[in-house]
């Protein structure tokens, strides 16, 4: 009997881990542009924010690294969870912002989970949710900015640790979520829109250099 308890609470425990599991691993996005204004080409929209990107996911942190080609080369973003920050780096600048979360109080004009709205990607079904919102900066090169993502459950994410995350609201997604999205319709208007989709989803051991910024650049906080 007390063999057999001591099993039972094994497999209980085991179960446990691997319910608590969530995502790490590397994301290949590409990336498609349809301008609204006319006076902005298709091909420059690829060149300066670039045709791709990688995405470098851990429980409490995360990377995107944008493959542009244009005046400033790639972009960098950091997302540390842990720290309350965030770090961009371009690849021909020699200096990198550093931002706390939630400076911006956007004005948030819809936010609705649409379990109607479904596509395939990556070969499966995927639901999506609406973030609609508008900048409170008035500096901001946009004037409203609509989104629609769509998620896959089995590539799961910590919510709690991105409550304090508020910036373009992707506290609420990953709220209502739990997941990573892997396709993502956006646009920036008047500008133009973009579509970002996963071709690639490998889950493995992330270095954490990754998540480091660059220290052979100056690091300027962002007030």
């Amino acid at each position: 009997m007390q063999k057999l308890t001591k099993t039972i609470l094994f497999l209980l425990l085991i179960s446990n881990m691997y319910g608590q599991e969530y995502f790490e691993g590397q994301i290949e996005y590409k990336i498609e542009y349809e301008p609204i204004n006319p006076n902005i080409p298709r091909g420059y929209l690829s060149t300066e924010l670039g045709d791709s990107f990688t995405a470098f996911v851990q429980e409490d942190r995360y990377t995107m690294i944008y493959n542009g080609k244009g005046e400033l080369g790639w972009m960098k973003i950091i997302v540390r969870l842990d720290e309350g920050y965030s770090y961009t780096e371009y690849e021909k600048k020699d200096t990198i912002t550093k931002a706390k979360f939630g400076l911006e109080k956007d004005k948030l004009l819809e936010f609705s989970r649409n379990p109607d709205d479904k596509k395939i990607v990556m070969d499966e079904l995927c639901e999506s949710i609406t973030i609609n919102y508008q900048p409170s900066n008035p500096k901001a090169f946009f004037k409203t900015f609509r989104g629609k993502y769509y998620f896959n459950p089995k590539y799961k994410l910590n919510s709690k640790l991105y409550e304090n995350y508020t910036n373009g609201f992707w506290n609420l997604f990953v709220k209502e979520s739990n997941s990573i999205s892997i396709r993502n319709e956006t646009e920036f208007y008047p500008f133009f829109k973009a579509t970002q989709e996963a071709i690639s989803i490998d889950e493995k051991k992330i270095p954490s250099k990754i998540f480091e910024p660059n220290n052979s650049k100056v690091i300027f906080e962002k007030k």
